[in-house]
């Protein structure tokens, strides 16, 4: 498989701080369930937006992770494979006219979510239990 052209990382790493104080004693296992199932939603949320010629970008969009190094956890959010030959000129080419989806169909996710991406993890149900769920305040 080639090697993935478009991809953002979702670095939880600088969320910890703020989640330690929240979460307390919360293992890492659940919270990196949280993260993935986050990253699962934003990549449903680009798929739609990713232009369709094959199906074949769209298709190859997945999500890989989580990683947990230390403290930090990790989930990528990844569009190539087959497609990795021209995911990026998709992705980057604003003055093409797609008659499904649009350019920066990943990056327009993250951006437009990022600022959530805490509220996001806080409120996932991993395991039928909420990660905090609703008391967690900005």
């Amino acid at each position: 498989m080639a090697d993935p052209l478009v991809e953002f990382t979702i670095d939880f790493s600088r969320l910890r701080g703020k989640l330690e104080k929240k979460l307390g004693g919360l293992t890492k296992a659940p919270l990196a369930k949280a993260v993935r199932s986050v990253g699962e939603i934003w990549m449903t949320e680009a798929k739609k937006r990713t232009p369709v010629d094959t199906g074949v970008l769209r298709s190859s969009g997945h999500v890989q992770g989580p990683t947990v190094v230390g403290n930090d956890i990790q989930v990528r959010l990844v569009f190539g494979g087959p497609a990795a030959t021209y995911a990026v000129a998709v992705h980057e080419n604003l003055t093409a006219h797609h008659t499904v989806g649009q350019a920066k169909y990943l990056e327009s996710v993250i951006v437009e979510r990022r600022g959530r991406f805490a509220k996001e993890v806080f409120a996932m149900d991993v395991g039928g239990a909420k990660v905090y769920g609703a008391q967690f305040t900005e």
